[in-house]
C-alpha cells in the first residue's frame, strides 16, 4: 500500500477534530448537559421525528416489552419518564394503565396527547425534567424510564437525587421500569482523558465528569455503564432492590425492574 501524505494529513485533521468535538462535553456543567438535550430535543425537525407515526404507533421494543412483561402487575397509576411522542405510554395505556407522560419538550408533550387521542386513549402529559420530578408521594404503581433514559442523566449524584424522586412517587410495592446505556467495552483514551480533565478545569466546566460520560451523537448527554457492581450499587443506594437485571452480550440497551426498598416481597419474572 503507497502511502499518500495528504491522505494521512486528512485523516489526522478528521480525528482532531472529532476530539475538539469531544471537548464541548467539558466546557458544560451539569445543568447545562440537560440544557443542550433539551434544546437538541426542541429542534421542529426532531419534535417532528420523534413524534411521527411511523416511530410511534409500532409501539413497545421487543427489550421493553420484555420488561413489562416481567412485572407482577397489569395495571394501576403508570408514569412514563422521557415521553417523546408517546411511543410507550400508548401501548401501555391500552394494556389497562392510567398513564402520565413527563418530557422536558412542551411541545413534544402536546404531540404525545394528540398521538393517544389519535389512538384511543387517555394519557395526561406534564411539561418538566426527569431528574426534577415532584409529584405527592404514593402516586404511581409503576414508573417507566424507556430507551436508556437514565443514562441521561448527567452525574452518580443526580441520577440518585432522580431515584429518590422516584421512589418518594411510588406507591408502596411500587416498581421502576429502568433502560440504561450498557457498554462494557468503552475503554476511552488514557491521554484524551486527561486533556478532556484538564480543560474541564481550566473552563471551570464538567468537574463531575465520569468515565463513561459522553455526547451520543452530539445530541445529547449520555453516561455507558460497564459494570453490573456500579449498575447495583447506584440503585441500592438510590432506594430499590433489583428484582430483574438485564446486561445484553451485544448492542447497548441494558434494563432493569426495581422495586422501592421495604416492599411486601414478590416475584419478578426474568
Amino acid at each position: 500500500m503507497s502511502y499518500r501524505p495528504r491522505v494521512f494529513i486528512a485523516q489526522t485533521l478528521v480525528r482532531i477534530g472529532q476530539f475538539i468535538r469531544s471537548l464541548a462535553l467539558m466546557v458544560m456543567r451539569p445543568d447545562d448537559l440537560i440544557e443542550f438535550g433539551r434544546q437538541s430535543y426542541s429542534e421542529p425537525r426532531s419534535v417532528d421525528s420523534w413524534a411521527a407515526e411511523t416511530l410511534v404507533d409500532p409501539g413497545l421494543l421487543d427489550n421493553e416489552k420484555a420488561l413489562v412483561d416481567s412485572l407482577p402487575i397489569k395495571q394501576g397509576d403508570l408514569l412514563v419518564l422521557g415521553v417523546g411522542g408517546g411511543r410507550e405510554a400508548i401501548p401501555l395505556a391500552k394494556m389497562g394503565f392510567k398513564v402520565t407522560g413527563v418530557d422536558f419538550v412542551p411541545t413534544l408533550v402536546r404531540r404525545a396527547e394528540d398521538n393517544a387521542r389519535r389512538h384511543g386513549v387517555g394519557l395526561t402529559g406534564v411539561v418538566g425534567e426527569i431528574s426534577r420530578i415532584d409529584f405527592p408521594a404514593d402516586s404511581f404503581d409503576v414508573i417507566m424510564l424507556s430507551a436508556a433514559m437514565y443514562s441521561c442523566v448527567p452525574t452518580r449524584m443526580k441520577r440518585r437525587e432522580m431515584l429518590g424522586r422516584i421512589r418518594r412517587a411510588l406507591k408502596p410495592g411500587g416498581y421502576l421500569v429502568c433502560q440504561f446505556h450498557w457498554d462494557p467495552r468503552f475503554h476511552p483514551n488514557p491521554q484524551g482523558e486527561i486533556i478532556r480533565k484538564i480543560f474541564a478545569l481550566s473552563t471551570l466546566g464538567n468537574l463531575r465528569y465520569e468515565r463513561g460520560d459522553m455526547l451520543w451523537g452530539y445530541v445529547e448527554f449520555i453516561h455507558a455503564f460497564a459494570s453490573e457492581k456500579e449498575l447495583r450499587q447506584e440503585f441500592g443506594d438510590g432506594g430499590f432492590e433489583v428484582m430483574n437485571l438485564h446486561l445484553p452480550d451485544g448492542g447497548f440497551r441494558g434494563g432493569a425492574v426495581l422495586r422501592k426498598s421495604g416492599a411486601p416481597d414478590e416475584t419478578v419474572r426474568s
